[in-house]
């Protein structure tokens, strides 16, 4: 089993922190936020991860390594120029050769991940995205129309008969989805170019509504929450 984790950006809302520290890297109760995402993978029972490198990266690499510590084998990707969340697949594409994960670097949760390749399966989907419901204080959009029976139909515009909701950056892909992100766009994104792409082509993406925890760091504000809900 494989994953690959968004790892590359430069995390401006956090600003100074992130001046010295990759967000992925912020401490946590502890613990660095991506470090609580390899033991997640880990339990999910992935080996292989691939994690893309722009601002900081280096510090991100001196911090994991091989992996070793964490019972996992991580390689690197690293991007001279910011690659956008499209672009990063198209560019780590040759490791992704079987269904994988792909999340966010700047994220916690508590969600099993062990349930998505069964969901992909049991749909017969091409990706599974992990939803979460709007609510007070949340900082995301809710973007991604679902229908009734639990499928996503459109990303950013309203659709009869769905409820939107915020995409987690939490994902399972078949690797035949990178096809659908433009090699002639600079920074395609996932949401923008793959996702649409693959509607338009018929092709079934799942939405997985997460209740527990989740959150992501981006902003002053919900970094503290995070510190408060996530325990070491």
């Amino acid at each position: 089993m494989k994953a690959m984790i968004l790892a590359a950006g430069f995390g401006m809302r956090l600003r100074p922190l992130t001046q010295i520290i990759p967000k992925p890297l912020i401490d946590i109760n502890g613990k660095p936020v991506i470090v609580y995402t390899l033991e997640a993978l880990k339990q999910a029972g992935v080996k292989d991860v691939v994690i893309n490198l722009h601002h900081l990266g280096q510090m991100i690499k001196q911090t994991l390594g091989n992996g070793s510590k964490f019972g996992m084998n991580i390689q690197y990707s690293p991007e001279i120029e910011i690659q956008g969340t499209g672009g990063a697949l198209l560019h780590a594409r040759r490791f992704l050769n079987e269904p994988f994960y792909l999340i966010n670097g700047d994220i916690l949760f508590d969600l099993d991940l062990r349930i998505l390749p069964s969901i992909l399966k049991e749909k017969g989907a091409h990706a599974v995205m992990v939803l979460y419901k709007a609510g007070v204080g949340q900082s995301s959009f809710a973007n991604i129309y679902i229908n009734k029976q639990g499928y996503v139909c459109s990303l950013f515009t309203p659709l009869p008969d769905t409820v939107p909701y915020i995409f987690t950056g939490i994902q399972f892909l078949k690797p035949e989805a990178i096809s659908y992100i433009p090699t002639n766009i600079k920074q395609p994104s996932t949401t923008i170019h793959m996702y649409p792409g693959m509607l338009n082509d018929g092709k079934i993406i799942a939405g997985y509504i997460h209740n527990g925890l989740w959150i992501d760091i981006g902003t002053p504000q919900n970094l503290e929450i995070a510190k408060r809900l996530f325990k070491k």
